[in-house]
């Protein structure tokens, strides 16, 4: 298989779909993120912040927590789809009133480090006159020679939601909302360089 028989999942950021926060320092989300829930408590509590509008996918404050609606999750048990599992999450609004039907997302599947040496280096011109043109790397590369062959997964050190695109064509035949897929060889990431050097 190569990188392009994959896509990464996310949330879009659109104002008028509600975000919630959980508590300051409440919890680690890189271990929420990964299921590994030693000394959280649950259910872990996440208080609308902004926007007004329900959506299949909640955005947290952290890009790679997501709340996922009663919706998403049936469509992940009903397909059978593996490297995942759900933590229990309750969803107030900014009275504190409980929102229904929202489960923690936890990616269990995982694969080798991303490859940064496979990407191909392209230049964008700058957003500012006379500034440098800025550079990315074109493409994803995640290990997968050592991947778990689980359905949806995450490259190794890393937080992105990766899925094979056989869960993503499933998922956008049910229209869910708030969610954004990347096709892997598609994938830009900005070249940080240091000026000073």
């Amino acid at each position: 298989m190569k990188i392009s028989d994959f896509e990464s999942i996310e949330g879009k950021l659109q104002s008028k779909v509600i975000q919630a926060h959980p508590p300051p320092l409440s919890l680690s989300p890189g271990k929420l993120f990964s299921g590994d829930y030693t000394g959280i408590n649950f259910p872990v509590i996440f208080k609308q912040e902004y926007g007004k509008e329900l959506a299949d996918v909640i955005n947290t404050g952290t890009p790679y927590i997501l709340l996922v609606s009663d919706k998403f999750m049936a469509i992940l048990v009903a397909s059978a789809f593996t490297g995942w599992k759900t933590f229990d999450a309750k969803l107030t609004d900014k009275k504190g009133r409980e929102i229904e039907g929202y489960h923690g997302l936890t990616i269990t599947g995982y694969c080798g480090k991303i490859d940064n040496n496979k990407s191909e280096v392209i230049e964008k011109p700058a957003p500012l006159p006379g500034d440098s043109p800025m550079k990315y790397r074109r493409g994803l590369y995640v290990g997968l020679d050592e991947w778990d062959g689980t359905d949806l997964f995450s490259p190794e050190g890393t937080t992105y939601i990766v899925a094979a695109k056989k869960v993503t064509d499933i998922l956008k035949t049910h229209k869910l909302t708030n969610i954004k897929f990347r096709n892997l060889a598609d994938i830009e990431t900005w070249i940080w360089e240091d000026s000073g050097k």
